[in-house]
């Protein structure tokens, strides 16, 4: 009896161990937004002085370099799912009632609606798909208050969702007019030769991650962080352009990314700290697999500018 009742309690408890290590709840794959501040790396600011300047009439300045928090961005697999739980109900109700009207003006072509690298509708190799939402940092002065100087023009105040994705269905699915672009045809030309070499070409290529363009959300690499951190510095391509015919953007970030110069940093599920765009994943990306294949990052704009 002694026994049974022994094997009962450890079953009963491995049971216990495999639901709530080995299949956790949807709950474990979200987080609230106040969550976000403690999960920043502050070395990601780098600050540093790198010259003299001068102000006429001969006041002297010094020229100052640094990386501030500028967008907050997600990818995750299913259509108006988010990371953020507080986020949820604004997200679903945005993307769920839009991307369907989209979705049903294109006629005549297959188009998944869910999908992921795992997704029986993706049928080349190593090709992963994700929805991507594009937010202003919401902590950016928070922050950046930890230094004591920084430039004087700051991004302007706007609102806080910049892009969703799924509000973008046509283009960021089938890319129709986007595979049009210039670009596209020089990027998808030169793809390979920078994944390889890890060069850049202008804002064609994300050296070792690969083309920049077309900017849709289906992005071939065998590893699904690396896609899901292409695919999201693609969506901050897109939001960052004005005056864009093809693609819907809730709001313009404000600024021009800069490939080379800029940064990402990964903030769920596993900190990677800053990384340049296009890094070679052999020297981050190792241990940073999501099993929700939800992840959050940061992206860090570079900033340089002369103060007195």
């Amino acid at each position: 009896m002694f026994c049974q009742k022994n094997i009962k309690y450890h079953l009963a408890m491995l049971i216990a161990f495999i639901l709530v290590f080995i299949f956790p709840s949807q709950k474990a794959f979200s987080i609230e937004a106040m969550d976000i501040l403690g999960m920043i790396n502050l070395g990601c600011i780098d600050l540093r002085v790198i010259g003299v300047c001068m102000k006429p009439p001969g006041i002297p300045g010094i020229v100052i370099m640094y990386w501030e928090p500028a967008l907050l961005i997600e990818t995750v697999k299913q259509p108006g799912d988010t990371i953020i739980e507080s986020l949820k109900p604004l997200i679903t109700d945005l993307t769920a009632k839009t991307a369907a009207n989209i979705m049903s003006q294109v006629v005549g072509l297959s188009v998944p609606v869910s999908s992921g690298s795992n997704s029986s509708k993706l049928t080349g190799t190593n090709l992963q798909f994700n929805e991507v939402h594009v937010y202003s940092f919401p902590f950016r002065d928070q922050i950046m208050a930890v230094i004591d100087m920084e430039c004087p023009d700051k991004l302007p105040t706007g609102s806080f969702i910049k892009y969703l994705s799924e509000l973008d269905a046509s283009e960021w699915r089938i890319g129709a007019i986007e595979a049009m672009h210039p670009k596209s045809i020089a990027s998808a030309a030169s793809g390979l030769t920078c994944a390889i070499s890890g060069a850049f070409l202008d804002d064609l290529c994300m050296g070792f991650w690969g083309p920049t363009y077309p900017r849709r959300g289906f992005f071939t690499h065998q590893s699904e962080v690396v896609a899901s951190a292409a695919t999201a510095v693609r969506a901050v391509s897109i939001s960052s352009f004005l005056g864009s015919t093809s693609h819907v953007v809730l709001e313009t970030t404000g600024f021009v990314p800069s490939l080379e110069n800029d940064k990402l940093e990964l903030i769920y599920p596993k900190p990677s700290g800053c990384i340049k765009i296009g890094q070679n994943p052999l020297s981050w990306e190792s241990g940073k697999l999501s099993s929700s294949g939800k992840y959050l990052w940061v992206y860090w704009r570079r900033r340089i500018c002369c103060i007195y």
